[in-house]
């Protein structure tokens, strides 16, 4: 069975207001030890799958410079640590910030470790339901986002062509398609459906 690994020493080698970097020694439970396993430490984050009254998904279109690829995601961001933000807050937060769109209701539909290898955090998955336009965007000073309404089914296409390959935007999708009545196509089983 396997079992969790104990810390021995934790030592902080960069910090700013958006994550910590550590280096943690860790003893496995047959006795080796791990002199260095690098953790990065975030606030949690948020995103909303925002559908509106007429079944549209609306997601937003940026560049994310670490891959260097213009992708289409869902609205989200990090919540804010020093207010304790509740996740909920934080998602209603990002959606109205940066499309402009409120929903009539809210449910969280999922939480997900991002990379739980190298990432200390979660991302809090939301739905809002009823969605419509108040105002026009609100961005950040450094933020550059066209907001786009799809209708799912062309979301869907998106996911599976590849298109959308953003993995915690696949996630979310994942865990809202049940709440829309859809479901993915079956996966191929065997090596003849693949072929």
């Amino acid at each position: 069975m396997i079992k969790p690994w104990r810390s021995l020493s934790s030592k902080e080698l960069f910090k700013t207001t958006f994550f910590r970097f550590r280096s943690d020694q860790c003893e496995l439970p047959d006795g080796r030890v791990m002199p260095n396993y690098y953790v990065m430490e975030f606030p949690d984050w948020v995103n909303i799958v925002p559908v509106t009254e007429d079944n549209k998904i609306i997601l937003v279109e940026q560049y994310r410079h670490a891959n260097g690829e213009i992708t289409l995601e869902f609205p989200g961001g990090s919540t804010d640590p020093r207010l304790k933000e509740d996740p909920a807050k934080g998602a209603l937060r990002e959606l109205l910030e940066e499309t402009g769109y409120v929903p009539d209701e809210v449910r969280l539909i999922g939480v997900q470790a991002p990379n739980p290898a190298m990432q200390n955090n979660k991302m809090h998955t939301f739905i809002g339901l009823g969605c419509k336009k108040l105002h026009e965007p609100k961005l950040d000073p450094f933020e550059d986002i066209r907001v786009v309404a799809l209708a799912i089914p062309d979301v869907i296409d998106k996911v599976l062509s590849g298109e959308i390959n953003h993995s915690v935007v696949v996630a979310s999708l994942l865990y809202a398609l049940p709440m829309l009545g859809f479901h993915l196509p079956r996966a191929k089983t065997s090596a003849s459906e693949i072929r």
